[in-house]
């Protein structure tokens, strides 16, 4: 089976792209060409930007796939044109990752069929993912176009590029307090390995066309669970400091790698469609993401968390 993958060096393109190859794929990668391919087996790299239908055009005509999955499409207009350039003759399935952040705020566990819209959470993120899945729903019912739609919660894992789960490994590793905001705020996770198992499973079942899924592993994290967790894997102990945003006067982003909203879905409805189930835990895919950054030890960081240290000085 002939696969293109929208993107291919970042964390989720190229994870799910390395799957594939693994599984026996014929895979294409669609990048920009700026930053190095570290794994083997693509067929082809094809370069450009996808913004530009002319680079599109050069790299796609005369193609034919069977599967495309779009991980690099933030924007309707990304989608629009690749949708015009696709050869349709053999395609089967055209999977969209999508987000969990295009419902509106809610404190509940939340099914497909919520309210998507603003959330002021998630700035224009959302929305613009919110605006690519009404366009992909519109070419289904219009043409057919054979769509799925992935919404997942924070995924994480090895190799990922954002500065989430190696931050807390940092500061653990250096016996350093960690700041946290106070509250009860919910989420969940979902590892990057579950998270490309879930995506290969939607072409092998029919009744995934023309559907949006929340994806996620069901287990509930609050940020101390997720913070003992990390210390539990690094087998080291540091403080753990609740933050009261409010008093403080300061926004989460500004010292924390996470937005303190509730952040809950609901996967029964992948489960009943006959999808892959997410099977590692927090404790069990965290401890593959440090054996990652243990051995790598990746350098990151995150500019606009810039008052870690204020906020723990004010203590």
């Amino acid at each position: 089976m002939k696969v293109l993958v929208m993107g291919g060096t970042e964390f989720v393109s190229s994870s799910l792209a390395k799957h594939l190859i693994a599984k026996g794929y014929t895979v294409d990668i669609f990048t920009r060409g700026i930053k190095e391919i570290k794994y083997e087996g693509i067929r082809k790299h094809l370069k450009g930007d996808r913004k530009l239908i002319e680079d599109l055009e050069r790299n796609l005509l005369g193609e034919s796939y069977d599967y495309v999955f779009d991980i690099s499409a933030y924007v309707k207009d990304d989608v629009k044109n690749l949708i015009e350039v696709l050869n349709r003759d053999n395609l089967k399935r055209y999977v969209f990752c999508s987000s969990g952040a295009v419902y509106i705020p809610s404190e509940e566990m939340i099914t497909e069929d919520f309210t998507r819209g603003e959330n002021y959470n998630w700035d224009a993120y959302g929305y613009n993912k919110k605006e690519v899945e009404d366009y992909l729903f519109e070419v289904w019912e219009k043409e057919k176009f054979p769509i799925t739609i992935f919404r997942p919660t924070y995924i994480y894992g090895e190799e990922n590029n954002l500065y989430r789960e190696a931050y807390f490994f940092d500061r653990i590793s250096d016996g350093l307090d960690v700041p946290i905001p106070s509250g009860d705020k919910k989420t969940q996770f979902i590892h990057i390995s579950d998270l490309v198992q879930v995506f290969e499973s939607a072409v092998k079942t029919e009744k995934s066309i023309g559907q949006a899924y929340n994806v996620t592993h069901p287990e509930i994290v609050t940020w101390n669970d997720l913070v003992k967790t990390a210390m539990g894997i690094v087998n080291k102990k540091v403080n753990i400091v609740e933050v009261d945003e409010e008093k403080e006067n300061i926004n989460t982003r500004e010292y924390f790698p996470f937005r303190n909203v509730t952040y809950l879905l609901n996967t029964k409805k992948a489960k009943d469609h006959g999808l892959y189930m997410p099977k590692l835990t927090l404790a069990e895919g965290m401890e593959l993401a440090y054996n990652y950054y243990y051995k790598n030890k990746p350098k990151l960081k995150d500019t606009r968390m810039n008052k870690i240290e204020l906020v723990l000085k004010r203590r």
